[in-house]
């Protein structure tokens, strides 16, 4: 009788040992799933904004209607010339980012929009750049939002407040002089914005938005448009305006039209900790890459005006 009692005991042991064991491994299964299912979110959100911003790029060129706007693309790299005149609608972009450029590479570019007469960035980190008279420009960050689920709730504002598609000439010139200033663009390059906004509307690869306070406008952004990717660019407040809720207003109003085109991110890139930085974070978007950029043709501190 004790042996079997003992037999008893020791298989309760046995089966409660197993029982445990295979909760544990079910546990970590789970918790493995969960993780993967994490790092695929973020992988997604990485390519959005990989994706998003050589999409934007690639628009601007090609849609442009400006002379001398060219877009061309090799295994290493893709060099953008919106033809403006503005450092940021030209470029250089890495397809890896780590990647350090040669300097015939560089001689060549230099040399390529120095006859445009475009000031350009190259998109890198690469301190060789420096020794052929690039100033570093920063870092950028890229963030992205899932809406797969839908798009968070509108932020409260006031109800004077409204959001409007620019669909009239008249609306696109005064978003584009409210937006030009905001950005510190000269004349000649906001006249070529203009144009170049147009062009790219009307192909419906951007969709641009106006808030206007009790009919004023206050505010733009943009909603850059591609198959495979959504991207809010452009967002600018009068100043005596921030803090209203105006951006907030401008990126829901962009969400909600990703979503109605069917996108299940929307990126965006800012500089770190700028004036949107907190309104993209409270509203969902996660910061998932940098970009280190160098510019050429114009000074850092005109950039930053």
């Amino acid at each position: 009788m004790r042996n079997y009692c003992s037999f008893i005991a020791i298989t309760a042991i046995v089966i409660s040992s197993l029982f445990f064991n295979c909760n544990i491994a079910s546990q970590e299964t789970h918790f493995t799933k969960e993780i993967a299912m994490q790092n695929c979110k973020e992988n997604a959100l990485l390519q959005s904004v990989i994706q998003g911003r050589f999409d934007t790029f690639r628009s601007g060129s090609v849609c442009s209607p400006l002379s001398e706007a060219d877009f061309r693309e090799t295994d290493q790299n893709c060099l953008y010339a919106w033809g403006m005149d503005y450092v940021c609608g030209n470029g250089v972009m890495e397809k890896d980012g780590e990647r350090i450029p040669t300097e015939e590479e560089i001689d060549r570019a230099i040399e390529y929009f120095s006859s445009k007469n475009l000031p350009f960035m190259w998109w890198s980190s690469a301190k060789i750049l420096e020794t052929k008279g690039f100033q570093f420009g920063g870092i950028l960050t890229g963030i992205a939002l899932d809406i797969s689920q839908g798009v968070p709730s509108k932020p409260a504002t006031s109800s004077d407040l409204k959001i409007k598609i620019v669909r009239s000439d008249a609306e696109l010139e005064s978003f584009t002089n409210l937006a030009a200033n905001a950005f510190a663009m000269n004349s000649k390059a906001t006249q070529q914005w203009l144009a170049l906004n147009n062009s790219v509307m009307k192909k419906d690869e951007q969709v641009h938005f106006m808030a206007y306070l009790n009919g004023t406008p206050v505010g733009a952004a943009t909603l850059s448009v591609a198959p495979s990717s959504a991207g809010i660019w452009n967002l600018a407040t009068l100043p005596e305006h921030r803090k209203q809720g105006v951006g907030g207003a401008l990126v829901h109003a962009a969400l909600v039209e990703a979503k109605k085109r069917h996108h299940d991110h929307v990126m965006a890139i800012l500089m770190p900790k700028g004036m949107a930085w907190g309104l993209f974070t409270k509203m969902g978007f996660k910061a998932v890459c940098e970009f280190p950029f160098y510019i050429y043709g114009v000074s850092a501190e005109e950039l930053e005006k």
